[in-house]
C-alpha cells in the first residue's frame, strides 16, 4: 500500500468508500422501508400498528443477535463473501415483501432481512480497516457512518415517492432490486478490496497472524471490550433518547411550543450528520481520540442539564441542540478509531460485530425508561438521564483505557 503513488491510492480509497458507503446506506434504508407504508400494510393485512411496530423492531433486533457470530465468520471466511451474501439476503427479502399475502409472511421476511443486514458492520469495518490508507481512516469511518445516516433519512422520502408512482408493493420490489445493483458494485471492486482475516482463505502460502474462534471469543468478552460494548450502548441510548423524547420533554417541562421543539430536534439531527464529517477530519489529525470524546461528552451533559433546568428562548434552544448535535456526530469517528486501535489484527469482524451490536441494544433499551419518566410526569429526569448516559460513557472510556494497560 505504501509504494502505491498517492493519486492511485486516493482513487482506490474513494472507490472502496463509495461501494461500502452505498451498501451501508442501503442497509439503513432497508431497516426503515416498512415504516412509511404502515397505513397500507395495516389495511392489507388487517393488523394493528403495534403488530406493525413488532415487524419494524424485529429487523434490528435480529441483526444485533446475529452480528457476533457473523463477526467470527467474517474473520474466518472473509468479509467480501459475507458482504455479498448479506446483500443478497437483505435485497431478496425486501423484494419478496412486495408479494406478501399475510402478516406472518412479512414477519418471516423481516427476520431474514435482519439476518442479511447483520453482516454490514463486521464486513464493512473489516474491509475499511484493511483497504483504506491509514492516514485517511478517520475520514473513512466518518463517511461510513454518514452514508448510513443518509440511508435512514432517505427511507421515508424514497418509499413515499415510489408508492405514489408504483403502489406500495412495487415500491418494496423496486427498493429490493436496488440492492442487487449495490451487489454489482461490490463485485466491480472485488480486486481492490482487502479484508482482515485471521486465517487465509484458499491456498495462500503464508498464514496471517490472527486469532482463532476461541481466542476471539475470549477477546470480545474481555473487560476492555465489555467496556467498549457499554460505551457504544450508552452513546446509542443518548442518541435514541434525544430523537424520541427531547422534544416531548421540552414541551412538558417548559411549555416549549411543539413546532419549536421539533425544529430544534431536526437541527440536532442535521448537525449530528455534519459533525460526523467534521469528526472524520479531526480523527485523522490527532491521536487523542479519547480527549475529543471526553470533552464532547462533558459538554453534552452540561447542555442536557441546561435544557432541563432553564426555560430558554427558542433561539438558545436551537443553538444548544445544534452544538450538542455537532459534538455527538464528531465523536463517532473518534469512537471507531479508539476501537480500531484496541483490535488485534485478524479480529476486526469479531470485535466490531460484538461491540457495534451495542448500538441496537441501546436503541432498544432507551425508550422504555425515558417513556416511563414522561408518563409519570418527570420530564426533567429525561435530561438527567441524558446527562447520565454521557457520564457513563466517560467512565466506560476511562475504564477501558485503564484495563488495557
Amino acid at each position: 500500500m505504501s509504494t502505491m503513488p498517492a493519486p492511485e491510492r486516493l482513487s482506490r480509497d474513494n472507490r472502496i468508500l463509495g461501494v461500502i458507503g452505498i451498501g451501508h446506506g442501503m442497509s439503513h434504508l432497508y431497516y426503515l422501508v416498512l415504516a412509511p407504508l404502515f397505513p397500507h400494510l395495516r389495511d392489507a393485512f388487517g393488523v394493528s400498528y403495534a403488530e406493525l411496530g413488532l415487524a419494524l423492531a424485529i429487523m434490528p433486533l435480529t441483526s444485533a443477535f446475529l452480528q457476533v457470530p457473523i463477526g467470527f465468520l467474517v474473520d474466518r471466511v472473509g468479509a467480501k463473501f459475507m458482504l455479498m451474501g448479506g446483500l443478497v439476503v437483505a435485497a431478496a427479502s425486501t423484494t419478496l415483501m412486495g408479494f406478501c399475502t399475510s402478516y406472518w409472511q412479512l414477519i418471516a421476511l423481516c427476520i431474514a432481512s435482519g439476518a442479511g443486514n447483520a453482516v454490514f458492520h463486521p464486513t464493512d469495518y473489516s474491509i475499511l480497516n484493511s483497504s483504506i490508507s491509514p492516514d485517511r481512516m478517520g475520514r473513512a469511518f466518518s463517511l461510513h457512518t454518514f452514508s448510513g445516516q443518509l440511508g435512514s433519512a432517505a427511507a421515508p422520502v424514497v418509499m413515499i415517492a415510489l408508492t405514489q408512482v408504483l403502489g406500495w408493493r412495487m415500491a418494496l420490489v423496486a427498493v429490493g432490486l436496488a440492492g442487487f445493483a449495490a451487489l454489482a458494485l461490490v463485485v466491480s471492486q472485488w480486486g481492490v478490496m482487502r479484508e482482515d482475516l485471521s486465517k487465509p482463505v484458499g491456498k495462500s502460502s503464508e498464514k496471517a497472524k490472527g486469532v482463532n474462534v476461541a481466542d476471539a471469543l475470549t477477546l470480545v468478552l474481555s473487560p476492555p471490550m465489555l467496556m467498549f460494548f457499554l460505551f457504544f450502548t450508552v452513546l446509542s441510548m443518548m442518541q435514541t433518547g434525544m430523537q424520541a423524547f427531547a422534544a416531548t420533554a421540552l414541551v412538558a417541562l417548559h411549555d416549549t411550543p411543539l413546532t419549536t421543539a421539533n425544529f430544534a430536534l431536526s437541527a440536532f439531527l442535521f448537525a449530528s450528520a455534519a459533525g460526523v464529517l467534521i469528526g472524520g477530519e479531526l480523527s485523522d489529525r490527532t491521536s487523542r481520540h479519547d480527549l475529543i470524546a471526553a470533552i464532547v461528552f462533558a459538554m453534552s451533559a452540561v447542555i442536557a442539564l441546561a435544557l432541563g433546568w432553564f426555560n430558554m428562548p427558542a433561539a438558545l434552544v436551537f443553538a444548544a441542540m445544534v452544538l450538542m448535535g455537532l459534538g455527538q456526530g464528531a465523536t463517532r469517528p473518534a469512537r471507531d478509531m479508539m476501537l480500531r486501535a484496541a483490535t488485534p489484527k485478524g479480529a476486526t469482524g469479531s470485535v466490531f460485530g460484538f461491540v457495534t451490536s451495542g448500538i441496537a441494544v441501546g436503541s432498544a433499551l432507551a425508550p422504555i425508561p425515558l417513556g416511563w419518566l414522561i408518563d409519570i410526569g418527570r420530564p426533567m429526569w429525561v435530561f438527567y438521564a441524558l446527562a447520565g448516559f454521557m457520564g457513563v460513557a466517560i467512565a466506560a472510556m476511562a475504564a477501558q483505557k485503564a484495563l488495557s494497560r
